[in-house]
C-alpha cells in the first residue's frame, strides 16, 4: 500500500533517536500483546489520535494509503484481519476455512452473529458481492489481486460476465475456485479492499464513521461487531493538522494519547514514548513507459549507470539498492549501485543510435510532490544526467495530491513508497504484473509475468524464492527502477497507558486491540516553552 500523505516528510528530531533502532523485519511475539492484562473496563474512555493533514478517501475499494488502512481496517473487516504481533491472518468474518485436496479451491464459513452497524446480516453473499464489486470497479486499485479466481481477470478487463467469476455463496458457505495454487491468498485478503461493504454503508468491523470533517474523524464502537465484547474502546478522535508543535503539546499536556506520524520529536517529553521500527517498504523511482525513449531499457539504464547513488541515498537510515524489502527465506538479486559517467555517457549515445535520435539533449520530466527533500533530490539528478546529454525538468505536484495524480499526469519519472500488504515478495513485484490494476508504470516482460506464474504453481519454498528473485532482477535489469531507502515509521504513544499497540514492520495497529491500563508514570500538564 502507498504510505501517507505524510510519506515525503523527514520526520523532525529523527536523528538523535537512531542509535537505539534495531533494523530487522523479524515479527514481534505475540507474547508482546499481554493478553494476561487486566483491563479496568471503569477507564476505558476516547482514544484521541493526532495525524498530519490527509486527503483521505475511506472508499475500501479505492483506498490505497497506509493511513487510510489505519480507519478502515478498523470499520471495514472481511474473512481475515492482520494480526498485529506476528502480521500473518487472524480469522474474523471467517469462522473458518478449508482448502481442497488440489489446493485449487477455498471454502471459507461466515460467523453465525456476523452483523453490521445497521444490524444487517453478513453472510456468504455480501462478501461475493463486495468482491464482484471490487472486481468492476475501474478504480479499485487492488483488483488485479483476485485474478487468481477463475474468471475475475476477464470481468476485470471487460472480456467476461459477473456470473462468469468463479465464486459461489450459499448462506454462510462462501468458496472460490482458483485458477492456480495460491498460497498466500488468506493474506491478501486482510486487506480492507475485499472486505464485507453493505449496499447501506454501514459498517462490517469494530468500528463505524459518526462524522467526518477536513480536520476530525470521529468513530464510534460497532455494537453489533461479532467481537463487540472484546473491543474496549468506545471511540476514536482523529484530529488532522500539519502543526507539529501543536501535536507535540497535546502529547505532553494529555490532549493525545497517539501521534501517528510526523511530530516535533525534540519536543516531547517522554521520550520512551517516541516509537520507531523499520518498515516493510521502499522508497523508489520508477519510469512511466509512455514516451518512445523511456519505455527502452536501454535508455533508462544508462540514466542509472549515471545516478549517482551513494548522495541520492545519502540521509536515509536504511538505504535500499534493490526493489523488494528484505524477508525471511528471500535472496535478493544483485543490487544497483554502480556509477560511471563515461559509461553512462556512451551508453546514451549508442541508445540513441540505435533508436534514430540525433538531438544533442533528450529530455526527462520528473514529476516530484512539491517538497524541500524531493527538489534537492531532483537538483542531484539534474547535475548528473546533465554531464551525459539528458536534460531533466521538474513538474511540482501538491503534496496531497500526488499519488492519485500519477495516472494522468504526462512524465517520464514518479516517486513511490510502497508498504508491502503481506510478507512476500509479491507485495512488490505484483506492481509490475503486466495486467496488473497497481501497474502504474505500464512497463511489461512476459518472462517476468511468466516467473510470478511459476513462482504461484511451486510448493517448494526455495524453488519459488529463486522464481520470484529471479523476476526481480530482470526488473532491476531492465532499468525500470530506481531503488532508494527503506522507510521508518514513527509513533508517539505511551505503552504504559495504552495496551494492544504492538510496533511491526507494515506499521498495523488494529483500534479493536487498544484499551486503555493505569499508568505509574505521568508526564502531563508540563509545558515546553
Amino acid at each position: 500500500m502507498d504510505s501517507t500523505n505524510n510519506f515525503f516528510k523527514r520526520l523532525a528530531g529523527l536523528s538523535f533517536a537512531c542509535a537505539f533502532l534495531f533494523f530487522s523485519f523479524a515479527f514481534a511475539n505475540e507474547d508482546d500483546i499481554k493478553k494476561n492484562d487486566k483491563i479496568d473496563e471503569t477507564i476505558q474512555r476516547e482514544l484521541v489520535i493526532y495525524h498530519s493533514l490527509s486527503n483521505l478517501n475511506l472508499n475500501p475499494h479505492t483506498s490505497a494509503y497506509v493511513f487510510e488502512a489505519q480507519i478502515l481496517n478498523s470499520v471495514c473487516e472481511g474473512l481475515f484481519s492482520y494480526n498485529a504481533a506476528s502480521l500473518e491472518p487472524d480469522n474474523a468474518l471467517a469462522k473458518d476455512f478449508r482448502i481442497s485436496r488440489d489446493k485449487s479451491r477455498w471454502t471459507f464459513t461466515i460467523r453465525e452473529n456476523a452483523k453490521s452497524s445497521s444490524g444487517k446480516e453478513i453472510n456468504a453473499q455480501t462478501i461475493k458481492d463486495s468482491w464482484l464489486d471490487l472486481i468492476a470497479n475501474k478504480s479499485a486499485y487492488y483488483s488485479s489481486l483476485l485474478d487468481v479466481i477463475k474468471g475475475a481477470k476477464d470481468y476485470r478487463l471487460g472480456n467476461g460476465k459477473r456470473e462468469d467469476v468463479a465464486i459461489y455463496a450459499s448462506g454462510l458457505k462462501l468458496s472460490v475456485e482458483l485458477t492456480k495454487p495460491t498460497s498466500h491468498f488468506n493474506k491478501i485478503l486482510c486487506h480492507h479492499a475485499f472486505a464485507a461493504v453493505l449496499d447501506d454503508s454501514s459498517a462490517s468491523g469494530a468500528y463505524y464513521i459518526e462524522s467526518v470533517t477536513p480536520f476530525k474523524i470521529l468513530l464510534k464502537k460497532n455494537p453489533n461487531y461479532w467481537n463487540a465484547e472484546q473491543t474496549k474502546i468506545p471511540s476514536v478522535a482523529i484530529n488532522l493538522t500539519d502543526d507539529s508543535d501543536a501535536k507535540a503539546h497535546a502529547f505532553n499536556i494529555g490532549a493525545a494519547d497517539w501521534i501517528d506520524g510526523a511530530a516535533e520529536l525534540k519536543k516531547i517529553l517522554d521520550k520512551k514514548s517516541i516509537q520507531l521500527s523499520a518498515e516493510f517498504g521502499t522508497e523508489y523511482l520508477f519510469f512511466k513507459n509512455d514516451s518512445p525513449i523511456w519505455s527502452r531499457a536501454d535508455f533508462r539504464n544508462a540514466v542509472l549507470t549515471a545516478i549517482p547513488w551513494k548522495q541520492l541515498r545519502d540521509g536515509n537510515m536504511f538505504p535500499a539498492d534493490t526493489l523488494v524489502c528484505p524477508v525471511s527465506g528471500y535472496k535478493s538479486p544483485e543490487g544497483l549501485s554502480y556509477t560511471d559517467a563515461e559509461e553512462a555517457k556512451m551508453m546514451l549515445e549508442a541508445a540513441k543510435r540505435e533508436a534514430g535520435i540525433d538531438d544533442e539533449k533528450i529530455q526527462l520530466l520528473f514529476a516530484i510532490p512539491d517538497t524541500e527533500y524531493l527538489s534537492n533530490r531532483a537538483e542531484l539528478l539534474r547535475g548528473s544526467l546533465e554531464e551525459i546529454g539528458v536534460e531533466l525538468k521538474t513538474v511540482k505536484i501538491p503534496q496531497q495530491f500526488y499519488l492519485t495524480s500519477i495516472a494522468s499526469t504526462k512524465a517520464d519519472l514518479f516517486l513511490y513508497t510502497w508498504i508491502g500488504d503481506y510478507s512476500d515478495p509479491l507485495a512488490f513485484l505484483e506492481l509490475f504484473r503486466g495486467n496488473s490494476s497497481m501497474n502504474d508504470s505500464h512497463w511489461r516482460n512476459e518472462e517476468f509475468d511468466q516467473l510470478l506464474d511459476q513462482a504461484a504453481w511451486t510448493t517448494e519454498s526455495k524453488e519459488r524464492s529463486s522464481l520470484l528473485a529471479k523476476a526481480e532482477d530482470i526488473l532491476l535489469s531492465s532499468g525500470e527502477v530506481i531503488p532508494i531507502s527503506h522507510p521508518v515509521t514513527c509513533s508517539v504513544i505511551d505503552l504504559n497507558s495504552v495496551g494492544g499497540w504492538i510496533s511491526n514492520a507494515m506499521d498495523i495497529h488494529p483500534f479493536k486491540n487498544l484499551y486503555f491500563k493505569k499508568s505509574e508514570e505521568n508526564f502531563k500538564n508540563i509545558v515546553l516553552k
